[in-house]
């Protein structure tokens, strides 16, 4: 899977429905809180040096994440300048049926869920037909440093028995920097 398509399946995971079979197979997460353990809302910028298997869509990739409880919307920081879509995700442990990518129209599914030492966000993206639903898979663990300053998406994408392996290393931008339109 190439990282268009991978940032194409996570890129397409607003508008989620529950998936019933799916939300019986997968426990219910354990929840000792009442907020979620990770707060992504920023304004964040990829440091490519510092990144492996970019895609050609995240070149100078800047993202603008909000977060309310566990809903987090992504979307780039400005849109006329970026490839990447807007989405949205829910990390409450159950599957939801996505459409992956604009033009393919394929569906997946989608689980979104805390790790249970709350040190990550955990995602999962299954997508494939009938006779095979998990064709491909991408799992993707999100961490944030101790200083809330540095944001790593790992991800490992199987597709037709082939690998692939992915990190972004994305820096906040300070508040001020982020209100402060570049020239």
């Amino acid at each position: 899977m190439t990282g268009a398509v991978a940032l194409g399946i996570v890129a397409a995971l607003a508008g989620a429905t529950p998936r019933a079979d799916a939300a019986a197979r997968t426990p219910a997460p354990v929840r000792t809180a009442s907020r979620p353990p990770l707060d992504f809302t920023g304004v964040w910028v990829l440091d490519e040096k510092e990144s492996r298997n970019v895609s050609p869509a995240m070149k100078d990739a800047v993202l603008d994440v909000r977060q309310t409880g566990n809903r987090i919307w992504i979307s780039p920081a400005d849109a006329s300048k970026s490839h990447l879509l807007a989405e949205s995700l829910v990390a409450d442990g159950r599957a939801y049926e996505k459409t992956l990518g604009l033009a393919s129209k394929a569906k997946g599914w989608v689980t979104v869920d805390w790790a249970r030492d709350g040190k990550a966000l955990w995602l999962e993206v299954t997508a494939g037909p009938e006779a095979n639903p998990r064709q491909v898979v991408q799992r993707s663990v999100w961490k944030l440093s101790d200083d809330r300053k540095t944001w790593v998406r790992q991800s490992v994408s199987i597709q037709e028995g082939k690998t692939q392996q992915s990190t972004l290393v994305f820096r906040r931008r300070e508040a001020a920097a982020a209100r402060t339109p570049a020239r």
